[in-house]
């Protein structure tokens, strides 16, 4: 595997450690949890529709009917957690930010769905229907799971018994209601609880990395990058590809994205011939090649130009992706040292594809943008 960060940088790097993980103030954050119910009481909701919502073995379960649980107040963003059992036939989910808090549903609502037998399961179980399909779809029958979402402006965050299936952007309802829903088979609600997020919250916990779920990477870059649609050409064959850059006081700082959707998921030949091409641009005074991940070829390399600036570069392949990140500036800078050593690739739900790594760290997951 390749080592992505340096000694030399780890003392900057060590400041930015919510990027890494959860800082203290998040953790503490993560206990202000308020109680909607512990499995023995409706009091905090609002019964909509007929099911045959009722209190049975420290749970609240339905079983019959068609309704909705509602919250008698309207939360905007917010962290939610909830402990749910359902059968094989169960259609269930939680609807959230539901402008009427009596009329449920699709057009005014965000659908996070629990149905593992929905016919398109791409918007089944863990997804936001019509808004957030899931590839693959988590299964819910017969086990208590964990239901967790996360409601940040327009940042939406679904994780699932520890894995997050959605993360993803949209911003058609702000506020609104919360309804836990009954639709058929057997659901059982356990420990539901919230926590109302303020805009210092989500300031404290926002990672200073770019991450671009679509395109498979998150890295630091020394401000907001601009977005175009391109090609690359490697031996002879061309790809469609977009990049992502930054132009700051004449330097550059770049990720391109070549789309190998119809050729190979990996391939360290490819690798090679991209850092190769990368080499003819000057002096190469370091290269590395390793593996991002077992089955992730990767390629660093360490160049000066003819005209006094130093590029630093990385190529990786991943995912039916071959990814070329470049920073073209003086020698030593810095921004360009972080920017060469934060690349992290991931997956379309923001999570890092170096599921297992060398301190077996949990997996580094990142807000979609």
């Amino acid at each position: 595997m390749l080592v992505r960060r340096s000694a030399a940088i780890s003392a900057t790097l060590l400041g930015l450690s919510s990027v890494f993980g959860m800082s203290p103030e998040a953790a503490g954050q993560a206990n202000r949890m308020q109680l909607l119910t512990d499995g023995t009481s409706l009091g905090n909701f609002d019964r909509v529709g007929d099911a045959n919502w009722r209190i049975a073995e420290r749970t609240v379960v339905a079983d019959t009917g068609s309704g909705f649980l509602v919250t008698k107040q309207p939360y905007g963003d917010f962290r939610l957690r909830a402990e749910v059992w359902v059968d094989e036939d169960a259609n269930s989910g939680i609807f959230i930010r539901c402008s009427d808090p009596k009329k449920i549903g699709g057009e005014t609502c965000y659908e996070v769905n629990i149905f593992d037998t929905r016919p398109d399961p791409s918007y089944g179980t863990g997804a936001i229907v019509n808004v957030a399909k899931v590839n693959p779809m988590p299964r819910a029958a017969l086990h208590w799971n964990v239901l967790e979402i996360e409601a940040k402006g327009p940042q939406l965050n679904i994780s699932f018994n520890g894995e997050r299936p959605v993360s993803v952007r949209d911003s058609k309802h702000p506020r609104g209601y919360i309804g836990l829903q009954y639709g058929a088979g057997v659901v059982r609600w356990h420990k539901v609880e919230i926590q109302p997020l303020t805009a210092e919250d989500i300031a404290q916990e926002a990672s200073p990395l770019y991450a671009n779920c679509q395109s498979g990477f998150a890295v630091l870059y020394p401000g907001q990058p601009t977005a175009r649609d391109t090609t690359y050409t490697l031996a002879g064959a061309t790809w469609p590809a977009r990049e992502f850059f930054v132009q700051k006081g004449g330097n550059r700082y770049s990720v391109l994205v070549a789309d190998y959707a119809k050729g190979p998921k990996a391939d360290e030949k490819i690798v090679e011939q991209a850092a190769a091409e990368l080499a003819r641009r000057g002096q190469v005074r370091f290269q590395n090649n390793g593996d991002y991940d077992p089955g992730m070829p990767g390629h660093q390399l360490d160049i000066f130009e003819p005209d006094g600036k130093q590029l630093r570069a990385s190529v990786y392949m991943a995912q039916h992706r071959l990814t070329i990140t470049q920073a073209e500036a003086a020698p030593n800078d810095l921004d360009a040292l972080q920017f060469e050593q934060s690349i992290v690739l991931i997956d379309h739900a923001g999570t890092d594809v170096d599921r297992v790594n060398a301190m077996n760290d949990e997996p580094r997951t990142f807000d979609c943008r």
